[in-house]
C-alpha cells in the first residue's frame, strides 16, 4: 500500500513537471511574503533606536534596538487585554482626573495620519446611536497607518460591529482604534512605529460602504479624534494635548470648539464701559476696524516670519498661521523631514 502511494505521488509530480511553464504559472503564483525571506541589509533611520531590515523577497521591517525596554513600559502592562476590545471595565469616568496632560509626539516623525480624506461622519450622536469616532472616506484596499508608535493590543474580527479591528495602545495611555478593515496587517503584542501599515481599508462589520472608522480612547473612554488630527491636511494639531474630562462626553465635538466665530457687527456696536452706546463710540469703532482691515491687507503682501521656539514643529506652525506644511516647505526650501531648531526663522507667508 505504501509503495502504491509513493508511486502515485511520483506520477503526479512527473505529470506536473511536464506542464508548460505558462500553465504551471497559471496554477499558482507565490506572493512576496511566501518567497524565501532572509535578511540581507540593515539601514539606519532618523531614530538611532530604530533600524530598517531589508529581506531577499523585496520586503522590509523595522527592528527596535530597545524593544524589550519599550514593551516593559507601564502603559503596556496595566489592564493589558488582547481577547476583548475593552480593557478598563473597572474604571469609571468619574474616577479619571479632571484633566490629563498627554505628550503626543517628541518629533515630527512620531505621527502619521491614519488616512487622509474627507470626514464623512463626525463624532457625536447619530440618530439614537453614539458614534464614538470619525468615518473617513477612502478607497478599498488603501493602506491604513498607525497614528503613533505603540503596541498592538487587539487585531482580529470583532462581531460587535467593528469588523476587522486593530487597537494600538501608545505609551501615553491613549489607544487608537481602526475599524471596518479589509484585513489586519499586524498581530496582538506586536510593536509598531508611527506610519506602520496596520491594515487595509474595507467595509467589514456593520458598514454600508468602504471607509475607515477611527477612534481615540483613554482608558476605554472615547473622545473626538478631531481634537488631535486634521484629517483633510494630514496634520497633528498639538504636540502636547490636555484632555479634560468634559472632552469625554459624546456631546463634546472638536468641530464646534475649533470654529472661530467673529462677529464684526457686534464689535462695532459694542457699548462703552458705562454700558452706553454712543454715536462717537460707533464711529471710533468703525475707524479702528478700517485701520485693522488695511493692516491685514498690507500683511498679505509682505513676508511674515516665525521664530521657532522649543516644542514647535511644522504642523503646529502651519495651523498657527492658517497655512499648510506643504506651503511652509515651499517657502523655506525644506522638506517635511527637515529638523527645525529653536531660534531659526521660518517664512510663513
Amino acid at each position: 500500500m505504501n509503495n502504491g502511494k509513493r508511486l502515485l505521488r511520483w506520477a503526479a509530480g512527473a505529470a506536473l513537471a511536464w506542464l508548460p511553464v505558462s500553465a504551471a504559472a497559471q496554477r499558482y503564483t507565490p506572493s512576496l511574503e511566501e518567497l524565501p525571506r532572509q535578511a540581507i541589509d540593515t539601514l539606519d533611520t532618523a531614530d538611532e533606536r530604530v533600524k530598517v531590515v531589508l529581506y531577499t523577497n523585496n520586503t522590509w521591517s523595522y527592528y527596535y534596538v530597545d524593544l524589550e525596554e519599550r514593551l516593559a513600559q507601564e502603559a503596556f502592562q496595566d489592564h493589558w487585554v488582547t481577547d476583548g476590545i475593552f480593557a478598563f471595565r473597572d474604571v469609571q469616568l468619574k474616577d479619571l482626573p479632571k484633566s490629563i496632560e498627554l505628550q503626543l509626539i517628541d518629533r515630527y516623525e512620531d505621527f502619521h495620519v491614519p488616512v487622509m480624506g474627507r470626514v464623512g461622519s463626525r463624532y457625536g450622536v447619530r440618530g439614537r446611536r453614539r458614534h464614538q469616532g470619525v468615518d473617513i472616506s477612502v478607497a478599498s484596499g488603501e493602506p491604513v497607518f498607525a497614528a503613533f508608535g505603540g503596541r498592538v493590543r487587539y487585531a482580529q474580527y470583532n462581531t460587535g460591529g467593528y469588523g476587522n479591528l486593530v487597537i494600538v495602545r501608545h505609551d501615553n495611555g491613549l489607544e487608537t482604534w481602526y475599524g471596518h478593515l479589509l484585513r489586519c496587517n499586524v498581530e496582538a503584542g506586536e510593536y509598531v512605529k508611527a506610519g506602520t501599515v496596520i491594515g487595509f481599508a474595507g467595509s467589514t462589520g456593520r458598514s454600508s460602504g468602504t471607509h475607515l472608522h477611527f477612534e481615540v480612547r483613554y482608558k476605554d473612554q472615547a473622545f473626538d479624534p478631531e481634537h488631535l488630527i486634521d484629517f483633510a491636511e494630514g496634520d497633528l494639531r498639538y504636540q502636547t494635548f490636555v484632555l479634560d474630562r468634559s472632552d469625554l462626553s459624546i456631546y463634546s465635538r472638536a468641530s464646534t470648539e475649533l470654529e472661530e466665530e467673529v462677529d464684526y457687527d457686534g464689535k462695532l456696536l459694542a457699548a462703552d464701559q458705562n454700558g452706553e452706546l454712543t454715536s462717537e463710540g460707533i464711529l471710533n469703532n468703525i475707524e479702528t476696524a478700517e485701520k485693522a482691515a488695511v493692516a491685514r491687507e498690507k500683511a498679505k503682501t509682505e513676508p511674515v516670519y516665525h521664530t521657532i521656539r522649543k516644542g514647535d514643529y511644522l504642523g503646529k506652525i502651519a495651523r498657527q498661521y492658517g497655512t499648510t506644511v506643504r506651503k511652509l516647505c515651499q517657502l523655506n526650501n525644506i522638506t517635511e523631514k527637515t529638523i527645525i531648531r529653536a531660534g531659526r526663522k521660518l517664512r510663513v507667508r
